[in-house]
């Protein structure tokens, strides 16, 4: 292949990566919707959780924005997880939250590792995809339709088969400070947010 055909091939990968960097960027906000409920689905099992200002409320849940950290109770469990530049740290009912919030870099994204719920948590949350371990769950999401659908199994350690899960994200969450954003969705997939 001659120089100038390398150069011309380079060009037009050049442009396709730039394509594929804005489509990213769309999908990213395609996943959540205008307004409307953070809304987990696992089964036969729902949950609607209403984000207004620094409150999320649901059937069983109320959390409260207090400096940083979301204060409350999900289902029977007291919570008090608050970030400080790249940590989570709190409790959730007995167990203790010591996470780490990581940017995946260069792709877009968060990596979430350390304990949620005194449980070993390891997750990635990317634009595309949502894939690993949150207090007690094990998820693998992709994005489809406008949402995050997959698998997940909750009890690791059992030979249950993985469930059919969704989960839908408002614009509203993904515009939220890196720590409230991390501290949130890991409650969320926490294996305490469905009854």
């Amino acid at each position: 292949m001659t120089q100038t055909k390398v150069r011309k091939a380079g060009a037009v990968l050049g442009a396709v990566g730039l394509l594929l960097a804005s489509t990213a960027v769309q999908a990213q906000v395609s996943v959540a919707g205008k307004g409307g409920p953070i809304r987990l689905e696992a089964g036969e099992q729902s949950v609607e959780l209403s984000l207004d200002g620094s409150t999320v409320r649901g059937p069983g849940i109320e959390l409260h924005q207090r400096g940083a950290a979301w204060v409350g109770h999900v289902r029977d469990s007291d919570v008090d997880v608050g970030w400080d530049g790249g940590s989570l740290l709190g409790r959730v009912g007995e167990g203790t939250v010591a996470l780490q919030v990581l940017p995946r870099t260069p792709e877009p994204g968060l990596r979430l590792e350390g304990n949620f719920a005194s449980q070993p948590s390891s997750l990635i949350v990317a634009p595309f995809a949502i894939a690993g371990t949150m207090g007690g769950c094990d998820y693998t999401l992709s994005v489809t339709a406008g949402r995050y659908a997959g698998w997940r199994t909750c009890q690791p350690g059992t030979t249950l088969q993985p469930g059919p899960v969704s989960l839908t994200l408002p614009e509203e969450v993904l515009a939220l400070d890196t720590g409230e954003k991390a501290a949130l969705l890991a409650l969320v997939l926490s294996e305490r947010m469905l009854p």
